[in-house]
């Protein structure tokens, strides 16, 4: 064997299609959310026989495909002209966080353009006049990052056929949702579970066939990954420790990706897991120190002193205050109000 025989050549490279290590990156096939896909597209198939669709909320922890499986269902819909019928329309609730975003973003996807100088309220009397000539899907991700559900009333009253599918990681914002939308809605609930060791490791070795050259991953190094993959429980973060392993080995020049790879690529994974302290930015920090010293009240109190120093909405606040209950920093309990209803006493955790 020569000198040189497991080192790249400058023209060379693991990889053979680097995007499809991309989080949203699309397979021709979504392994392991069979049952899901079969069960949204039995919610949207009364849509094509000129009835109303099913409404679901979708619900889980992030990285296990709920988005995917959504997107899925979307493109198969378009591949098989059934779009022609009923409008796919998608939107990302984080990114599109405000009504006016989200109905600029409808707009665009049912065609429509006449949208300079008009409100959120004249684009959606335009969209649904649109989107009534057929039916659509709406698919509302991450929506409770949304800061108000007025839209989501609005399509539900002004759009004749339709689905609505909400997609979230936090399994109680139901609680939350406006009662007047709740009964409206009446949504079905799709949970999804986390993969299992066997899924977690076919996903990657599957992802792995459309993302590199054959033969280059030492089975040591990949069991590396897939063991860490699975005590995150989020497969963008194996696509990510993939990606790193197989930069890692290209910068060495090897043909191989190798253990000490795949040790590197976990290394350069901050954040993923449990936040930590030093990764807060100063507005968690300040929020954090300012519910330390109102352990006990309700939200709505805490908020009344935070926007004393901040024009940020209360949907915004709520928003933080759930981040850093997931992240570990917060309990957050309901409790019986005094006038009757429910109320939300936040504490933090070092109380």
């Amino acid at each position: 064997m020569g000198l040189f025989d497991e080192t790249l050549s400058g023209d060379e490279s693991l990889f053979v299609n680097e995007l499809a290590l991309d989080a949203e990156f699309l397979p021709k096939n979504l392994p392991h959310r069979e049952n899901q896909q079969q069960y949204l597209a039995e919610c949207i198939k009364p849509l094509l026989q000129k009835r109303n669709g099913k409404n679901l909320l979708i619900i889980g922890p992030s990285g296990i495909g709920k988005t995917a499986a959504a997107k899925f269902v979307l493109r198969e819909m378009e591949e098989r002209g059934l779009d022609e019928e009923v409008f796919p329309i998608y939107v990302n609730c984080w990114k599109k966080d405000t009504a006016y975003k989200m109905i600029l973003d409808i707009c665009e996807q049912v065609g429509f353009k006449h949208v300079f100088n008009k409100k959120a309220d004249e684009l959606i009397k335009d969209a649904t006049t649109i989107i009534n000539k057929k039916a659509a899907v709406f698919i509302f991700d991450e929506v409770d990052k949304l800061e108000s559900q007025q839209i989501i009333y609005q399509l539900i009253e002004d759009v004749y056929r339709k689905s609505i599918f909400l997609i979230t990681n936090t399994s109680d914002w139901m609680s939350e949702l406006d009662q007047r939308i709740k009964s409206r809605l009446i949504p079905e609930i799709l949970e999804f579970k986390p993969y299992n060791h066997a899924e977690t490791e076919d996903i990657l070795k599957k992802r792995i066939n459309y993302s590199f050259v054959k033969g280059v991953w030492n089975e040591e190094a990949l069991t590396l990954i897939v063991e860490k993959t699975a005590e995150i429980g989020d497969i963008r973060s194996g696509l990510f420790l993939l990606k790193e392993a197989g930069l890692a080995a290209e910068k060495k020049s090897s043909k191989k990706i190798l253990v000490g790879h795949a040790e590197e690529a976990i290394s350069k994974l901050p954040n993923f897991g449990p936040k930590k302290a030093e990764g807060l930015s100063e507005e968690e920090k300040e929020l954090i120190s300012l519910i330390k010293n109102n352990n006990g009240k309700s939200t709505a109190q805490i908020y009344e002193v935070y926007s004393k120093n901040s024009d940020k909405s209360y949907r915004t606040f709520q928003r933080k205050i759930k981040e850093l209950e997931e992240a570990g920093f917060l309990n957050v309990e309901t409790k019986p109000s005094e006038k009757g209803g429910k109320t939300s006493v936040v504490k933090t955790k070092q109380a």
